[in-house]
């Protein structure tokens, strides 16, 4: 069986000992210019947001759930005078990883050869960088959908079948800024639209950093619906449905069609230094991490580790800086640096 059968089909048993693995570009372009802005939808300020709307009795209803340990994820940090965010994102890496796809008849699966050595990036490593469940998605039979409801459609959002990131937006601010007014209310509605708002931040949380959704693309009414059910909802794998966002925007990209279509333009029009742009949807937060655990020079890069053991999952390992080294900055440094892999969770190693 040739190289390119068993990069395809996943012997994963032989992949590590094969020579001359592909790429879906030649080396020639990715150790060349070919530069590009990425945007993401994912919006992470969102989590300090809900940290700072919520009492801490809501904040402790939100730790509880199936999203709870992202609260882990500090907004910043201050040392030795220098302060940085933990929570940037360094798209020129991503870019980086981009160019070096393998390819793969992996549907669910993105491969990336990163000098000379393969590194996969799956469902299983997914999980083991968010900590979401990852099992797959049940089907919900008719019992199951009679208990979902819409009143948190309803009451907040009075009754819209259109409802983007936005109008959560809305609705959890204007829900965290109701004051109590003159007259005490009864315990068990303050209880009750104490409650509403840890639902409407896990909605929030969910379409605006996890799902990294389109602005103008409509909010599931399912997720809307299922999270008035806070057991059903925290339950559910989520990040199945995370990673499948994820992943279709990563793996949508095709660098070695965009690279062509440089290559058509004639001499006089194409310009190497002007940037490819692309947008990415979904967590590539997640990506981002695991490039860190994965090939560890990009970690050392703009990147550095928490000290104290390893905490699981993995994102809350790393702190980001606020600078990201150019591409060819990024290159000539992936030459010089050692390059392995998550070895406890590889099915290879």
């Amino acid at each position: 069986m040739g190289t390119r059968e068993v990069v395809e089909v996943y012997l994963t048993n032989e992949l590590p000992q094969l020579r001359n693995l592909r790429t879906i570009l030649d080396r020639d372009v990715y150790t060349n210019k070919f530069p590009a802005k990425i945007t993401v939808k994912e919006q992470l300020q969102i989590l300090a947001e809900i940290k700072g709307a919520l009492k801490e009795s809501e904040l402790e209803v939100f730790r509880r759930s199936c999203f709870g340990h992202f609260l882990n994820l500090d907004a910043g940090w201050t040392e030795g005078g220098k302060t940085g965010k933990r929570n940037t994102f360094a798209g020129q890496y991503v870019h980086f990883l981009m160019l070096r796809r393998m390819p793969t008849k992996k549907k669910r699966e993105l491969w990336f050869l990163v000098e000379g050595k393969p590194a996969r990036f799956s469902i299983h490593e997914f999980a083991i960088v968010t900590g979401l469940v990852c099992t797959p998605k049940p089907f919900l039979g008719l019992e199951e959908k009679l208990k979902l409801k819409a009143r948190i459609r309803d009451e907040y959002f009075k009754g819209a079948t259109q409802i983007k990131v936005d109008d959560i937006q809305k609705a959890f601010r204007s829900l965290c800024d109701k004051e109590e007014g003159g007259k005490k209310k009864k315990a068990e509605k303050e209880k009750d639209l104490g409650t509403d708002r840890v639902k409407i931040a896990l909605l929030y949380f969910l379409e605006g950093v996890l799902l990294g959704a389109d602005p103008k693309r409509n909010v599931s009414t399912f997720h809307m619906s299922m999270v008035d059910d806070l057991d059903m909802f925290n339950s559910y794998p989520w990040g199945t449905v995370v990673y499948d966002t994820t992943v279709d925007s990563l793996g949508g990209k095709d660098m070695a069609e965009k690279y062509r279509e440089r290559l058509r333009k004639p001499p006089h029009k194409q310009q190497p230094d002007v940037k490819e742009t692309y947008t990415l949807y979904g967590f590539p937060f997640a990506f981002q991490i695991w490039a860190f655990e994965a090939i560890p020079f990009l970690g050392t890069v703009c990147a550095r580790r928490v000290n104290g053991p390893v905490r699981f999952p993995r994102c809350l390992n790393w702190r980001c800086g606020e600078t990201v080294p150019p591409l060819d900055r990024i290159t000539t440094l992936s030459k010089d640096r050692r390059v392995c892999f998550l070895t406890h969770f590889m099915s290879f190693m």
